[in-house]
């Protein structure tokens, strides 16, 4: 548990994934407002950073030659018994494209008889953010899908919005 900013996490996290979507000549988008990307935060940076590195990996194979992956965020702030501040983070991440197979989208939910490595490692992510009171949903639109990431966490910062 350590304090962090969404821009520190989501900047690794998207280095992980840079070398493949230049290859493809696929454009990543952050979308995300300067006062979100910059709110201090307090969890789990490590697991956060791993669950967001393995959506937006399979967003980028997902997403055909010269496709675009647009990350977004809100932000919702509540008070635990007035004690501490906590914030409901919720990361869009879309895609265009086909989307995710469905059969991996099944794995990630846990409801596939067979598993691969791929759905194993996203059932894994998707247990990760249980762990942080969040989760993870798969929305799949007309040439474009999106993973919808929620996660609580607490904020170091005294801001309210």
């Amino acid at each position: 548990m350590t304090e962090f900013t969404l821009q520190q996490i989501l900047g690794a996290s998207m280095s992980q994934v840079m070398t493949r979507s230049n290859e493809m000549g696929i454009q990543i988008v952050n979308n995300i407002a300067q006062d979100t990307l910059f709110e201090k935060l307090y969890g789990d940076s490590v697991r956060l950073q791993q669950v967001l590195a393995e959506f937006l990996s399979l967003s980028v194979s997902c997403t055909p030659p010269s496709g675009m992956v647009i990350i977004a965020a809100s932000m919702t702030k509540n008070h635990l018994e007035r004690l501490v501040p906590l914030v409901n983070l919720e990361l869009r991440i879309t895609h265009t494209g086909d989307g995710v197979p469905e059969d991996l989208v099944r794995q990630m939910f846990g409801s596939s008889v067979d598993a691969t490595e791929e759905g194993i490692s996203l059932l894994i992510s998707r247990n990760l953010l249980k762990l942080m009171s969040g989760d993870v949903h798969y929305l799949r639109e007309a040439a474009k899908s999106t993973f919808i990431i929620s996660v609580e966490l607490a904020s170091v910062g005294s801001k309210k919005t």
